[in-house]
């Protein structure tokens, strides 16, 4: 079923960027939405004056890629702490907001800020200030075209976003995951199953992007980090951040102990990691992970 999503979190040239490289999202856009004057320009909108927020819309297919899926890329994209700015960019069309299409997109968006509030809040930051309203009477106006996919024209261009650094909060239904995954992902991620060596598709991947955990979307590791060690696995030598994933001692084949690698968001098995093999990587260790535990998002 194609859906539509309305969402506002600073300049919208790097937002659609985000939304556009998610798998299920069909179309992008960006425009002017919220406010009171009719079909607006963006000098209009800069103003301030015109109460338009700069917003990007997206269609996507639900059966691909659920709305809360959406919104845990919303929130953790940009610092919905801050009222009407984003890093240096000041003023209303800078606010952060989402603009609901149905009753149930409005439970979702209140529900996820309150889980996303509670965790920032711990991290020392303020509380949420992002406007939750219908998107019922409030006419979307496309942008300019040279604002659409803007960073597709212009990679270099300018992408700011005041991130939080702060992950979603991540619980797994094993019941939705399971129907949504193959039974191998499935049987590595919650029952700690390992693929065949040399049989997944990331082992001698070099593309560019971030590594995600396939059952809850966190981030785990960086292409960056990826090195060619010819153990059968994918291999990195470090995790995106320290406390993206929590190490478990393993004794599975004992006497010979492991140290096991889950997602620290959704406790899902994604490999183990060794040290000392002598690999020249700067810190002499082999995160060797499942292919089928991730997901690469492109850059």
């Amino acid at each position: 079923m194609v859906e539509s999503a309305y969402f506002a979190t600073g300049c919208f040239w790097g937002a659609e960027r985000r939304f556009w490289k998610l798998s299920g999202v069909l179309e992008t856009s960006v425009g002017y939405m919220g406010g009171t004057q009719s079909d607006p320009n963006y000098e209009q909108v800069c103003t301030g004056n015109t109460g338009h927020a700069e917003i990007v819309h997206v269609r996507f297919d639900s059966t691909q890629i659920s709305y809360r899926r959406l919104l845990e890329e919303f929130w953790t994209m940009h610092d919905p702490t801050t009222l009407n700015s984003q890093g240096n960019d000041i003023g209303s069309q800078y606010r952060s907001a989402i603009y609901t299409t149905s009753p149930s997109q409005a439970i979702e968006a209140e529900s996820t800020k309150e889980q996303y509030g509670k965790v920032i809040s711990a991290a020392g930051y303020g509380a949420i200030v992002t406007e939750i309203l219908p998107a019922e009477g409030k006419h979307y106006w496309l942008a300019e075209e040279y604002h659409q996919k803007y960073l597709q024209k212009n990679p270099n261009g300018y992408d700011c976003h005041s991130s939080t650094g702060i992950a979603f909060p991540h619980s797994v239904d094993n019941e939705e995951l399971r129907a949504r995954l193959d039974p191998l992902s499935y049987d590595v991620l919650r029952n700690g199953a390992t693929e065949r060596p040399f049989t997944g598709e990331y082992v001698d991947t070099e593309s560019v992007g971030i590594y995600k955990c396939k059952a809850c979307s966190a981030e785990l590791f960086r292409s960056e980090t990826k090195f060619h060690s010819g153990c059968g696995w994918p291999s990195f030598y470090a995790p995106t951040k320290e406390d993206a994933v929590v190490l478990i001692e393993d004794r599975s084949l004992a006497p010979r102990v492991r140290t096991e690698v889950r997602c620290a968001s959704c406790d899902s098995h994604l490999g183990h990691v060794f040290e000392g093999e002598g690999y020249d990587v700067p810190t002499d260790q082999r995160w060797c992970i499942n292919s089928v535990s991730m997901i690469l998002e492109p850059r």
